[in-house]
């Protein structure tokens, strides 16, 4: 199954989210809030590769 994950800093904690639009979403808001870029992750069995930088 794959999910994606927000985060500030690749090594700061993840927000997990169910699919890439509710990442996108909630990537935009954070870093519209916080005015920094947000990196969304996508993870799967394989592990985990980033798929944008908002």
């Amino acid at each position: 199954m794959t999910t994606y994950e927000i985060r500030d800093d690749p090594d700061d904690l993840p927000i997990i989210c169910a699919t890439l639009a509710e990442a996108e979403r909630r990537g935009s808001r954070r870093a519209a809030r916080l005015g920094i870029e947000v990196l969304i992750y996508e993870i799967d069995p394989r592990g985990e590769r980033l798929i944008c930088v908002i």
